[in-house]
């Protein structure tokens, strides 16, 4: 951890002490990747889900090299530093990318008009001037609001933060943020759209690649694109699925314990019915294909410092794990294949130790070399390259939850799918979302590019050509249909794991002409459209649109439409299963899915009231009041779904619970007592005299 602390300027010190101070705190006082050669190096990186993503504090450079670059000058490049180190001990964040943008056009702007830079400089000229460079050197228009805002965080900062120049005009992004591609009427985003929502023919051959899966690899990658299409997820949240990932509902339902990315966090993502077995069948191959990279993990945490003997292995049981290896028992137990090993031997009479372990190796790599440097290597030695090898910066954990990496669904073994060489029965690694890729798109620019899963099973296009996607388009694909099917806006954004439901236009991929007919279809009508017909179009059901005279909009509930006025009093009912026994609710017939819901829930109700009987067959106390309740709700909800069911029960038909099914605490009160509920006709105030009394002039 980085000793975080607050910076406060001091008056009594000059812009130039202040900035100096802050300089110097950030290097003496933090800590933060000093692991990386700290502030005498100026190439540090950070760590996301096992990947390193590179800091260089350079000047501007059309194309990067790493291990060349020409570094800011002084003073800037301490303040850039101290900048990054600031803000990432206090608010870390996975993206820098557009923060070092900003530091590099920065300074050049400052070079450029005062040939020093420093920050003390900065002006109304440099300001423009840094704009300039900025559209010079950033084209993507998608990108210049993001950098635009970066300039404003940054500007902000030295202002109001680290206050050396107080003085500072506000600067306003002037680069607007752009409409989301998928809302854009551009001939090249026209074409993206039609390109990025796959097919029904693409994803159908993905279907039926986990139905013929056969080997390790096609069950694998199959298996990991079902848990991409039964509900919108991104790649990268495949690392946290766990073992345990499988979840079954109160109310028998299947869903998947999901862990989102960018703030979405835990969740429980649903799997549709007709989806269950196919989602459990996926699970149960991963569960298998990673068993042997799960013990190699869980081994080496158990065991630090000792090499888990395999099957492969030649050495006696009782072999010490500090004796050293010959070439041949090296190769063995490191998984080389049986080709390599018995040139060895074949050999061995007529080369030297040195030649014979190149000829095992392919070349003296830099690993071997380093393992042989004091001599053969032992299971020590080669323990102690397993835990340097495998055991990354989030060991032992997973990248995003706290749970072991062994418990990983997803974990394989080193070379677990490699056309030459065996899996190295030791080692564990989570897959990639590039390998992913790679399995649904071929990759260009090599020389033998690996099938892709379509390829090995000879799926072509409609139009002949090779299938290629990406595995952000099964996610676009779920979310474009689910807008076909008229899924509400908020249930969606938390299906696909969206904590901002303003994003689902980012994958709304609908075509111009589907958008244009669901318009005509609200459009076409000469008078407010039913209840079901507003449903079925997405639109909001007044209280009249069910018959109920009241102005408001009635609230959508899981087995039909709720009418209770909430700015008078909460619902007594709470909400839920006890819905289908109040008199304020509406179920209506064709409404999507309702149906399916009220008999899951009649299946369920009918199960607890079995239950019930039984306690009182066993003299359970209280046992016979829960009889009463439930065989009451089981009525109504059994009434209910038979009138739905009835062919004599025309579509859109509202059904309600009978008012004296469902009385209010105060009129069961009164009739305890025997006193009237409801007031005689001779009894009745005329409507004159409530007027005169409101102060209503009825003339």
């Amino acid at each position: 951890m980085s000793n975080v602390f607050v910076f406060k300027s001091r008056a009594e010190l000059s812009a130039e002490q202040n900035l100096n101070k802050f300089i110097a705190d950030c290097r003496d006082k933090l800590t933060l990747y000093n692991d990386q050669g700290g502030w005498a190096v100026n190439n540090w990186h950070h760590a996301h889900k096992g990947k390193k993503i590179a800091m260089t504090f350079s000047k501007y450079r059309e194309k990067s090299y790493p291990s060349n670059f020409d570094p800011m000058d002084e003073p800037f490049l301490s303040f850039a530093k101290s900048y990054i180190r600031y803000t990432q001990s206090h608010n870390p964040v996975t993206s820098l990318a557009n923060k070092m943008v900003v530091l590099r056009q920065l300074h050049d702007a400052i070079l450029e008009v005062y040939q020093e830079a420093n920050i003390l400089n900065i002006d109304g000229l440099i300001l423009s001037r840094l704009e300039d460079l900025v559209k010079q050197r950033v084209p993507n228009k998608d990108r210049l609001n993001k950098v635009g805002y970066q300039i404003e965080v940054l500007l902000d900062f030295i202002r109001d933060e680290v206050s050396v120049l107080p003085a500072l005009i506000s600067w306003v992004n002037p680069w607007p943020k752009q409409k989301a591609k998928a809302e854009r009427t551009d001939k090249e985003s026209r074409a993206w759209q039609n390109d990025r929502c796959p097919s029904m023919h693409q994803m159908l051959a993905l279907a039926e690649c986990f139905a013929k899966a056969e080997s390790r690899e096609d069950k694998y990658w199959s298996s990991i694109l079902v848990l991409l299409m039964f509900a919108p997820g991104r790649a990268g949240e495949l690392l946290d699925l766990t073992i345990d990932s499988l979840y079954h509902g109160e109310n028998g339902a299947l869903g998947v314990r999901w862990y989102g990315e960018k703030g979405f966090g835990h969740t429980i993502k649903w799997v549709p019915k007709d989806l269950e077995s196919t989602v459990i069948e996926a699970h149960k191959r991963l569960l298998e294909i990673s068993k042997p990279a799960r013990y190699a993990a869980k081994f080496a945490h158990d065991n630090p410092d000792v090499f888990m003997r395999h099957d492969r292995c030649t050495t006696p049981v009782n072999f010490p794990e500090d004796k050293p290896l010959d070439v041949v028992q090296f190769g063995y137990a490191m998984g080389y294949s049986g080709d390599a090993i018995e040139r060895v031997i074949k050999n061995s009479r007529t080369i030297d130790s040195d030649t014979a372990w190149g000829m095992l190796t392919g070349g003296m790599t830099k690993w071997i070399k380093s393992l042989r440097e004091n001599g053969n290597p032992s299971y020590y030695d080669l323990a102690k390259y397993i835990g340097k090898e495998y055991k990354r910066k989030y060991w032992p954990n997973l990248p995003s939850i706290d749970r072991p990496i062994w418990e990983s669904l997803v974990l394989i073994r080193d070379r677990e799918f490699h056309n030459s060489f065996l899996p190295r029965e030791f080692s564990w690694r989570l897959s990639s979302v590039n390998e992913l890729n790679a399995q649904i798109k071929q990759r260009h620019g090599l020389t033998h590019p690996p099938k892709t899963i379509f390829q090995r099973f000879g799926y072509k296009d409609e139009d002949g050509t090779d299938i290629g996607l990406t595995s952000h388009q099964l996610r676009v694909w779920l979310s474009t249909n689910a807008e076909r099917g008229g899924m509400d806006a908020w249930q969606l954004a938390r299906w696909a794991g969206r904590s901002r439901v303003a994003d689902n236009r980012h994958y709304d991929l609908r075509t111009q002409q589907e958008c244009e007919e669901q318009v005509r279809s609200i459009m076409q009508f000469d008078e407010r459209p039913t209840a079901l017909e507003a449903v079925k179009l997405n639109l909001p059901v007044s209280y009249k649109d069910l018959g109920v005279n009241r102005i408001g909009i009635a609230d959508v509930t899981e087995y039909g439409m709720c009418v209770h006025d909430y700015a008078m009093s909460p619902c007594t009912k709470g909400g839920g299963d006890e819905c289908m026994t109040c008199k304020e609710h509406a179920c209506i017939k064709g409404m999507p899915k309702t149906l399916e819901r009220i008999k899951r829930l009649e299946e369920q109700v009918e199960f607890l009231l079995g239950k019930a009987e039984i306690a009182v067959n066993d003299a359970v106390f209280g046992a016979d009041r829960w009889v009463t309740h439930l065989g009451w709700k089981l009525t109504h909800i059994r009434g209910v779904r038979q009138i739905m069911e009835s062919e004599e029960t025309p579509e859109g038909t509202v059904i309600w619970i009978p008012p004296e099914h469902d009385p209010s605490p105060t009129k069961r009160a009164l009739e305890q007592q025997g006193l009237k509920v409801k007031a005689d006709e001779e009894e009745r105030v005329p409507e004159s005299t409530i007027s005169m009394l409101m102060g209503i002039d009825n003339a």
